[in-house]
């Protein structure tokens, strides 16, 4: 019996159409010549060469800020997640071609494409990891007359998706929105297959979808909902009722993140002396489910662990692949892990409870709300500015040195007649772009203190 969804739609290479004008002011659209790499491969080197996947290298995973050089950030765990990811395809590809419509000569596109999806997956969080995320919902809650004044809209649809679009702020719909455009060079959207954007969407519902408030999680600003629908439509992600199914690959992308964090960061832990060596140890010789190895040191461990919650994981996603392929799973691979497995990860959120009570981690999540307090601030007042200005010297002088600090003259000169609700994304885009040190920096600088503080 056929399923309802075909890899021959699924492994699409299509992309967003290219905007009819640009506000680079480009005379003619670019050609691109003949490239020898498939679209998939494209999509990776788009990915590892891009500003955003680089910033990574600065932004928190779950220690803020550590002096300890070997503690992970957000760019080494998406490679590591992009690792697991690879390992999947090979296995999709053999289940694939036996019980569905995978033809042989797009086996080899499945690599590309997951590891292109792990590396985005966290491409749109913001600085100081989920407190940054919480930190700037809390902040539009609180200040939301300021950020979305009723006469700043040319209709109030704009401004009712505006308001649950920054209420909802979500890094996994940033990091499609940075994943999918291609009308703005500044912010380094990249303009991914729709294959490769699909298999990184965990959330398939937007930001004015009730499950966004209820689970606090999606997938789709208001800006990019037209988007998305174009891509689920190329995909044959669309069911008759109407919503929007999981692309197969994207649970497989899911257990890749879920698998990491889960090993690594109590490793980090122990690393950072949070944590003892024998209780991280011992915990992944459970995980290992091999009492023999005893003998091997931590990071030994490690890699027997993450392969026997890859084996678990998999076990899930094969038992379900006819439902997945009918587009009826909605839930996490994890749920569905048996109970000695789901013990073992519940161990692991203990020892969360460790490492989120560390001062220096309390400490620096404090001082979050603080730096992009004064960001967010600054940022919205200058885009008022602009909004009420028809030249570049009409800007407010406070904010033309808000200006001077973030976006320049000549991008604003570029940009001066787009609508205060274009400009409330390009706040986000910068926002949720900045590193951790980068946004500790500007918060002195806007707040006029110079230097590094010392």
């Amino acid at each position: 019996m056929p399923h309802k969804l075909s890899w021959k739609k699924l492994l699409s290479p299509e992309r967003v159409p290219r905007p009819d004008s640009s506000p680079s002011k480009i005379a003619k659209p670019y050609v691109a010549k003949e490239d020898e790499r498939t679209p998939f491969e494209q999509d990776y080197d788009r990915i590892v060469f891009s500003s955003p996947f680089r910033r990574l290298a600065r932004k928190t995973q779950v220690h803020p800020m550590a002096s300890n050089d070997h503690i992970h950030n957000r760019l080494t765990h998406s490679i590591e997640v992009s690792s697991v990811g690879r390992s999947f395809a090979s296995r999709v590809a053999n289940l694939a071609a036996k019980r569905s419509d995978l033809s042989e000569s797009d086996i080899s596109n499945l690599p590309w494409i997951l590891q292109s999806a792990c590396l985005i997956h966290d491409l749109g969080n913001p600085p100081f990891g989920h407190a940054g995320e919480e930190v700037i919902r809390d902040w539009a809650k609180d200040h939301l007359e300021f950020l979305i004044p009723e006469g700043r809209f040319s209709n109030p649809q704009i401004r009712e998706d505006c308001k649950l679009d920054w209420l909802n702020f979500e890094g996994n719909a940033q990091g499609f929105r940075l994943a999918s455009r291609r009308d703005n060079p500044m912010p380094g959207y990249l303009r991914l297959t729709y294959a490769s954007l699909s298999a990184a969407v965990k959330y398939p519902w937007a930001s004015s979808d009730p499950r966004a408030v209820r689970k606090r999680k999606h997938n789709v600003y208001s800006t990019e909902f037209d988007i998305f629908h174009r891509m689920s439509d190329e995909l044959g992600l669309v069911t008759e009722e109407n919503q929007w199914c999981r692309h197969p690959l994207s649970f497989l992308t899911e257990a890749a993140d879920d698998i990491c964090y889960r090993i690594i960061d109590p490793e980090d832990a122990v690393e950072m002396g949070i944590c003892k060596y024998d209780q991280v140890h011992e915990l992944f010789l459970r995980i290992a489910r091999n009492p023999e190895i005893k003998w091997m040191s931590l990071p030994q461990l490690r890699g027997q662990a993450i392969k026997s919650l890859m084996d678990q994981f998999w076990e899930v996603f094969e038992n379900d692949f006819d439902a997945i392929m009918n587009g009826e799973r909605v839930d996490d691979l994890k749920s569905s892990l048996g109970s000695e497995c789901t013990e073992q990860l519940n161990e692991v959120s203990t020892i969360y409870n460790s490492i989120f009570a560390h001062r220096k981690k309390i400490t620096t999540e404090l001082g979050a709300y603080h730096v992009l307090d004064r960001i967010l601030t600054a940022m919205v007042k200058t885009i008022q500015s602009i909004a009420d200005s028809d030249t570049y010297a009409d800007v407010h002088f406070l904010s033309k040195r808000t200006l001077e600090l973030t976006w320049g003259q000549k991008y604003v000169e570029e940009n001066l007649q787009q609508p205060y609700s274009w400009w409330l994304s390009q706040v986000m885009d910068y926002v949720s772009g900045m590193t951790d040190d980068y946004a500790t920096r500007l918060s002195r600088e806007i707040w006029g203190l110079a230097g590094d503080g010392n």
